[in-house]
């Protein structure tokens, strides 16, 4: 009986040391996300370590973790690591009277009733464009998205613009790759996706007709923020017959103007 109560005792010990591990853990990879989020810039692995009190390799752990699921992103220039995008969706969900999306979306509604068609708000991560918001159209066409949706930067006028405005370390990186055809309109041309890329860096603005899904378009123009770096895209998603390859100068202006009033609240300048 004595031997059966301490095989007991020894299994509650085993299973309270296995949930202290799980919630120290847990609590580890918190604390690297509220460090992340008090400094407001990236940090390296060191200034993270020093931060919290713990070995830089056990950092790097929590890190590679963190940043495979989305909730931090890593900086390829620099190696450093900041807040990711599935972070931000957190935040967007507990916090509405004071983010991005919460910002946008009254001009979001306004380009809707203008053009008609759904308005999509995204950001990028290292290797993707992700979805934050959107306003569905009123178009009969319903347009398969939700926050969360990501995408392949060379398919999407999203991704064109990040691929523009943003690091250009990125382009560089897309193109060592093949790039995949979602359609046979999706540009896989390395030489034809940089003209590309450089067009829409000139005039302001990128489109995908049919890139990405068939019988699709997007026109896409850049969100700055303060410092002038880029935080994402505003973009007008509907139907080829709404959206023709051959873009309306007037829904063109409609979402630059719908952009810059965004990046304004962001406080950019440009």
């Amino acid at each position: 009986m004595n031997r059966l109560l301490d095989r007991a005792g020894m299994r509650n010990d085993a299973e309270a040391s296995a949930d202290s591990a799980a919630s120290s853990t847990s609590l580890m990879s918190l604390r690297i996300l509220e460090v992340l989020a008090e400094r407001g810039e990236e940090c390296g692995i060191t200034s993270l370590a020093e931060a919290i009190g713990v070995p830089k390799a056990r950092v790097h752990r929590h890190l590679g973790a963190l940043r495979q699921r989305g909730y931090v992103t890593q900086n390829p220039s620099t190696s450093r690591y900041r807040i990711g995008w599935r972070l931000f969706l957190l935040g967007q969900r507990l916090v509405k009277q004071f983010d991005v999306v919460g910002l946008a979306r009254p001009v979001m509604e306004e380009l809707r009733d203008e053009v008609g068609q759904t308005i999509v708000i995204t950001t990028f991560t290292d290797k993707e464009v992700v979805v934050l918001d959107l306003v569905r159209g009123r178009s009969p066409l319903e347009i398969l998205l939700h926050p969360g949706t990501q995408f392949q930067f060379h398919s999407v006028a999203q991704g064109k613009v990040a691929l523009a405005f943003g690091a250009p370390e990125r382009l560089d990186a897309l193109l060592e790759q093949a790039l995949v055809a979602c359609t046979p309109h999706t540009i896989v041309d390395p030489e034809r996706l940089r003209y590309e890329i450089q067009l829409v860096r000139q005039r302001g603005w990128a489109e995908a007709p049919e890139e990405v899904f068939l019988g699709v378009n997007a026109l896409a123009a850049p969100l700055f923020q303060e410092d002038g770096s880029l935080f994402g895209a505003v973009a007008v998603v509907g139907s080829i017959h709404y959206l023709p390859a051959r873009a309306d100068p007037a829904t063109v202006e409609a979402v630059k103007n719908a952009a810059s009033r965004i990046s304004q609240m962001l406080g950019a300048h440009r």
